[in-house]
């Protein structure tokens, strides 16, 4: 065997010194963005904060569905099909696969939102919402949400959310807040309604940030979330098929501060996952994407494929640069335990390519049912 190797060895080295013109002249392959690679992770100009959040089973405040009903308006207010009171918290996760671990550590602050139907694009609910960060202070924000009924899930609606977060009082200047969320409406068994939440802000937010409260236990259900950045994000251009062009990255777990939900800038050096998105041509509001994405967060490694939608929000971070986001339903495996999902990501991508990245874009994913993290 080793004899062979240097055979092997040898043959190799003469085809070099012989061709020495082949590698000189080869096209260099597509190289990471620089704002994904491990020490170099970028928010860009803004920054990344993650919550968990959960139906808190109250009844909303008034003072919340007043402000709803200014927002839709008469009559459209009469539409409104769903007015959740819930709250944030901050979380644990497994510094390897990106899964909570406490998805309920602490509870930093209270979330209201209110959805309507709407015809936008691929969007089918109108959410306003209202939240109260650490740091950031009172946001409200608005926008569209789409929705999708999970076949392997009855009662249960996958819906990701694209929200303009409005300027605020406390330093927060624009930004948008990204859902991926486990619509409950009925309150069946297996977990109230809840989300992942991923808001990205521009402006020094000066709100002040409180110790935070200890969580408790929810009734968060079979729903499994996991968090991380991308790492090593490649744009390989584009293809007849993929004509906005396909973008390849790994995926890395990345912790959250625990009072104040920011995202890390240095995720994990292990590799949660592996995916790729084939892009159609941006446009506007929405475009279509295909995503695939292998999650080493479970044993055997899950593959999931899913069609899905991106959107686009002009913030002040340069004419070369626009905020993205894209959603994904994961159709059920029910041989693996899996009976739906979702995966989101909340980014900076160059104007000219949707699949570039300008900024480690945040990537959540949920996974309903008995499959359980490693």
């Amino acid at each position: 065997m080793k004899s062979r190797g240097v055979q092997v060895a040898v043959v190799t080295a003469a085809v070099v010194a012989m061709c020495p013109t082949i590698a000189a002249n080869a096209a260099p392959g597509p190289a990471p963005a620089p704002a994904t690679i491990l020490g170099s992770i970028d928010n860009g100009p803004g920054s990344f904060s993650v919550y968990r959040t959960v139906d808190s089973g109250q009844r909303p405040a008034e003072a919340d569905n007043s402000a709803c009903n200014d927002y839709f308006g008469s009559p459209r207010s009469l539409t409104v099909v769903e007015r959740l009171d819930a709250r944030m918290y901050t979380f644990t996760n497994d510094p390897s696969t990106g899964f909570l671990l406490d998805p309920t550590a602490q509870n930093v602050g209270p979330i209201y939102v209110c959805d309507g139907p709407t015809v936008d694009g691929q969007a089918f609910l109108d959410q306003w919402g209202v939240l109260t960060a650490p740091g950031l202070g009172r946001l409200s924000m608005n926008g569209p949400c789409g929705l999708e009924f999970m076949i392997g899930s009855p009662g249960r609606g996958a819906v990701d959310c694209v929200l303009r977060v409005q300027p605020n009082d406390s330093g927060v200047t624009d930004g948008v807040a990204t859902s991926n969320s486990v619509a409950n409406p009925l309150r069946l068994p297996d977990g109230r309604t809840g989300s992942l939440w991923t808001l990205y802000t521009l402006g020094e937010g000066t709100a002040p940030v409180a110790e935070p409260v200890p969580g408790t236990p929810q009734p968060t259900g079979s729903v499994k979330y996991s968090v991380g950045r991308e790492v090593n994000s490649v744009s390989t251009g584009s293809t007849p098929a993929c004509p906005g062009g396909v973008r390849t990255t790994e995926i890395h777990s990345v912790s959250v501060d625990p009072a104040t939900g920011a995202a890390s800038t240095e995720p994990s050096e292990d590799v949660a996952a592996n995916a790729s998105i084939c892009y159609q041509n941006p446009s506007t509001p929405d475009f279509g994407a295909s995503l695939s994405i292998t999650s080493f967060g479970v044993t055997p490694a899950l593959t999931a494929t899913s069609t899905g939608q991106c959107r686009r929000t002009d913030l002040a971070v340069g004419a070369d640069t626009v905020q993205q986001s894209c959603g994904f339903t994961l159709p059920p495996q029910l041989g693996r335990g899996l009976t739906g999902g979702q995966v989101t990501l909340n980014g900076l991508v160059p104007t000219n390519d949707a699949a570039g990245s300008a900024n480690s874009a945040i990537w959540t994913t949920s996974f309903l049912g008995s499959i359980a993290p490693r």
